[in-house]
């Protein structure tokens, strides 16, 4: 590897992050063609434009992607989907070099792109940046690869009296997060629901957005006539009648109006049958003190009263009597709350 693939590598992630919202279930991609030092095509990849990024790189370089090399931070498509192979274009184009972030683990590629390529005598270099590939498309990995929706929970701690009166009100980081999210699992507060939805609903996405709760908690998003741009609700407990559109059956009401028999392993499973690949828990409606729960979680959030340098900057955490660890994390002044978020590690039940 040269420095000069570093530089280019940076605006490729660059690239595909511009399509955040708008590729759902596909992955995000960034790619760049490069020749004489100089970039000559480049592109990132949107659902609705019905072409990845290797693609508008290669019609903006036109005859310049001859020799060119392509950076891209996820392996190129080799087969019939919604598009042609990719690999097929890049082959065509006669590019000398690709220089790779990751494989794409989806069953019709995982590392027959990169196979095709090194037998059209490109050559070819894979693992500049991985881990910054896997974390940038998470959501999409950990679909393909565990038939499960990405989880993103949400534990808001009570205010403290001496403190605080006032309930958490997220900062606007959190909520440009909350909205990249294919489905929203109501919590207890209808203010913070409605905040996190109204805000996804502004906003330009190319899915629609999956809102998951209970009938009584759904009732302000019904709507009498719907278009392709409306939320889709699931509603939690429901028999499968209830359901609207495709998502599958769940464990039905309980006689007490009260108590809610649905859990959130069934509640994900039934997510994922219907395709959604990446979900929002907000705070207060499944307990996050059990265990089964918890290891749901493949991102937290922890909405503290109190200033950044409370007891809860360090890594080692605990909910009830289940201890963790919360990796890479970053940490948000939220008004009189402060916003731990990272990726949760398990270590047990003290």
């Amino acid at each position: 590897m040269v420095e000069s693939d570093n530089l280019f590598m940076k605006r490729v992630f660059e690239l595909a992050r511009k399509g955040a919202g708008l590729v759902s279930p596909n992955p995000l991609v960034g790619a760049v063609l490069v020749k004489d030092g100089r970039i000559v095509g480049e592109g990132y990849h949107r659902y609705d434009l019905l072409k990845h990024g290797e693609i508008h790189a290669i019609e903006m370089a036109g005859d310049g992607a001859r020799g060119a090399t392509l950076y891209c931070n996820l392996e190129p498509c080799c087969h019939h989907g919604r598009t042609p192979p990719c690999t097929d274009s890049l082959i065509k184009a006669a590019i000398a070099r690709a220089v790779i972030a990751t494989t794409d683990p989806f069953a019709q590629i995982n590392g027959r792109g990169i196979e095709q390529l090194r037998a059209a005598n490109i050559d070819v270099a894979v693992g500049l940046y991985e881990a910054d590939a896997l974390r940038l498309n998470e959501t999409y990995f950990k679909f393909v690869t565990r038939n499960a929706p990405f989880l993103h929970g949400v534990i808001e701690y009570p205010p403290i009296e001496s403190e605080t009166k006032t309930r958490w009100q997220p900062s606007q980081k959190f909520i440009d997060s909350a909205t990249e999210y294919d489905a929203v699992i109501l919590g207890s507060r209808r203010e913070l629901n409605s905040l996190i939805i109204k805000s996804r609903l502004s906003q330009k996405r190319h899915r629609p957005l999956s809102i998951v709760g209970p009938p009584r908690d759904l009732e302000e998003y019904e709507s009498s006539t719907r278009s392709d741009d409306d939320p889709i609700l699931i509603k939690l407990p429901a028999p499968g009648s209830e359901i609207l559109r495709d998502a599958a059956e769940l464990q039905s009401e309980s006689k007490d109006s009260h108590a809610r028999e649905f859990e959130l392993d069934s509640t994900l499973a039934s997510l994922a049958r219907s395709g959604i690949t990446s979900a929002i828990l907000l705070p207060e409606i499944f307990d996050p003190g059990d265990a089964k729960n918890f290891e749901q979680f493949d991102k937290l959030t922890l909405a503290v009263p109190g200033a950044r340098d409370s007891g809860l900057s360090t890594s080692r955490l605990a909910i009830g009597d289940l201890e963790f660890d919360l990796e890479e994390m970053t940490v948000v002044n939220a008004g009189d709350y402060t916003e731990f978020t990272g990726y949760p590690s398990f270590r047990g039940v003290a």
